[in-house]
């Protein structure tokens, strides 16, 4: 039954690998398209707003149309984005094909996580909302190497070409399935803002987008931070290290809460577990730095799919909407963060102290959640 699974984790994967990579290739991009790091830089911000934006906004198309149709409308804007990306000539087309591949993003991320939950048992469903985060973390932690490595020997254009390959794979993967996508009923605009007005569903997203504060924006500036610790040589070994957490969280948090913890403590001792990897990360000895990172990056891809799991069974009949919200915040949240951090920088507080913004962000989601769950 999750051998069904495989386009879309591969799907996931492809944005796992677009939404990390491109920091890597910005060096490359400005030479090449004669202009300064700062304003291609603009492209990530494009494409995670358009992510964070879209997702929500678009989760009508499925109930309009149907599950495999939006899955596929989604695959073939982030690819053909990534192809004009990759043949931009210029900077104003990069960053408008940059805002297409974060709108397919958007769309595909979403309902992937929801009719992989709709695809299997309800016995499996928090290892199908894993797999699916799985390729997310795997086209960051295996794929994001991978394409630094084709980007040094032969250029950013190819890398970006290996996302398109990956997205049309997962695309015909798609297509040729022609049943068993769960059929989503179409929900008018109200109804899906009723998710924010939930008191169980808010709280529940709000703890999403505090943690998405913590751990993605606390991410942006791990080079920064390490710096400040005098580990700057480290920065690899650290970034490797939270990825490969990360793929591991994502990997076995499915089984965790399919088999040992309801989704509810689950997410306690994720949040708890955030919040040791980011102290170990900040004030820890030089190899309690790496461990702190690993589980820093488990805690925070971990953290997802219990929350997805959560918003599925308290309200199935709006899964795709609720998970397109969760998402969405996921991103905002990281945002957020990283707009927090930069704002700490020009404030001229040094890198050492982000780590307490970031532990001060998951209390804050660790004592919504627990509020949450003592109702």
């Amino acid at each position: 039954m999750m051998s069904r699974l495989w386009p879309l984790t591969l799907g996931a994967f492809a944005l796992g690998l677009d939404a990390y990579v491109l920091a890597g290739l910005l060096p490359g991009m400005a030479r090449d398209l004669g202009t300064t790091q700062a304003l291609t830089g603009l492209g990530v911000v494009l494409f995670t707003a358009a992510y964070a934006i879209s997702a929500p906004a678009l989760s009508f198309v499925a109930g309009r149309h149907s599950a495999r149709k939006a899955l596929l409308g989604g695959l073939a804007l982030f690819t053909f984005g990534n192809a004009a990306t990759m043949l931009a000539p210029s900077l104003a087309i990069l960053l408008a094909a940059r805002l297409l591949a974060g709108i397919g993003a958007g769309l595909y991320s979403p309902l992937a996580a929801a009719s992989a939950a709709g695809m299997v048992g309800t016995t499996q469903r928090g290892r199908a909302l894993a797999l699916v985060l799985a390729g997310l973390s795997m086209g960051t932690a295996l794929g994001v190497p991978v394409g630094l490595l084709i980007e040094h020997r032969l250029g950013w254009r190819w890398t970006i070409g290996l996302i398109v390959l990956i997205g049309l794979v997962a695309a015909a993967g798609v297509a040729v399935r022609a049943s068993g996508f769960p059929v989503p009923a179409a929900i008018a605009w109200r109804d899906r803002l009723a998710a924010l007005r939930a008191p169980f569903s808010l709280t529940t997203l709000s703890v999403t987008l505090w943690t998405g504060i913590a751990s993605l924006g606390l991410y942006t500036y791990l080079a920064e931070v390490a710096a400040a610790r005098g580990m700057a040589a480290a920065v690899p070994v650290l970034i490797w290290a939270w990825g490969l957490g990360g793929m591991a969280g994502a990997m076995l948090i499915g089984r965790v809460i399919d088999r040992h913890l309801p989704p509810a403590r689950a997410t306690t001792a994720v949040l708890t577990l955030l919040g040791i990897g980011f102290f170990l990360a900040g004030w820890g000895t030089p190899a309690l730095v790496g461990a702190g990172c690993f589980l820093w990056g488990l805690a925070g891809w971990a953290s997802i799919a219990p929350q997805q799991h959560a918003l599925v069974t308290h309200d199935p009949a709006h899964a795709t909407e609720a998970i397109a919200w969760n998402s969405s915040l996921n991103y905002l949240g990281g945002a957020i963060g990283a707009a927090a951090g930069s704002a700490a920088l020009s404030a001229h507080l040094t890198a050492f102290w982000l780590p307490v913004g970031a532990l001060v962000a998951v209390s804050v989601a660790l004592a919504l959640h627990l509020a949450k769950t003592a109702w």
